[in-house]
């Protein structure tokens, strides 16, 4: 009777172990979001004079001394914008300087000196791990964390240490981790126009040989408790 409660224990024992791996068992964090990093006007590494822009960028153009000519203005699939007293003006895959300075030069024959800001809305997708995946609208002064904060921050279930980004077919991967646990390298990732942003799940916690001996030898105990008095 001892032998089969024995064998019965160790096999319950092993049925609850699941796979075994060597290291530190963590329990798993708790569905709910991260604090996120610090953010502010230009507290994001891109440079808004550097971005590129794509067709579904909004640009916010304000002129001065004429204002009638400010406004948000969409670029369209074939990427070009349509602006008041310049009609069609090439925009898709052109920097915000090269733009700015091609509206000034246009803008010149209706006023002298115009001065001319230019503020682009771009899209960027974030999916996997985070509270509210979807497509974003930022500007070049929004970091990584920005926009993971939008999407409501990590899940618990998120591995923060490889927190990927997709750009025209290629992959940054970023330790999110160690910047949000150490301060360096919040802004290493620039964002771009189309970037997506993928939040890979985090491997479920293994079990170390050492707490599988133990919960052997628990369960192991507990069938002979029940076999001696039951």
């Amino acid at each position: 009777m001892k032998r089969r409660t024995l064998a019965i224990a160790g096999i319950v024992g092993l049925a609850l172990l699941g796979p075994l791996e060597s290291g530190h068992a963590q329990e798993p964090p708790p569905d709910s979001p991260v604090p996120m990093a610090p953010s502010g006007p230009g507290a994001a590494g891109t440079s808004a004079a550097n971005v590129v822009l794509r067709p579904g960028d909004v640009l916010s153009v304000r002129v001065w001394p004429n204002t009638e000519f400010s406004g948000d203005f969409a670029i369209e699939e074939s990427g070009n914008i349509y602006l008041p007293f310049l009609q069609e003006v090439r925009a898709a895959g052109v920097s915000i300087n090269e733009l700015r300075r091609e509206l000034r030069s246009g803008y010149s024959e209706a006023m002298q000196n115009p001065v001319v800001t230019i503020t682009p809305q771009y899209r960027v997708t974030v999916t996997g791990e985070v509270q509210r995946p979807g497509v974003y609208s930022v500007t070049p002064t929004h970091s990584l964390f920005d926009v993971i904060g939008m999407a409501g921050g990590f899940r618990g279930t998120a591995n923060q240490e490889r927190v990927r980004v997709v750009r025209e077919g290629e992959t940054v991967e970023y330790d999110a981790l160690r910047a949000l646990e150490t301060g360096e390298g919040l802004y290493a990732v620039e964002l771009r126009s189309g970037d997506h942003i993928v939040i890979p799940r985090e491997n479920p916690p293994r079990i170390t040989w050492s707490q599988a001996f133990t919960m052997v030898r628990t369960v192991s105990t507990l069938f002979l408790i029940w076999d001696r008095f039951f």
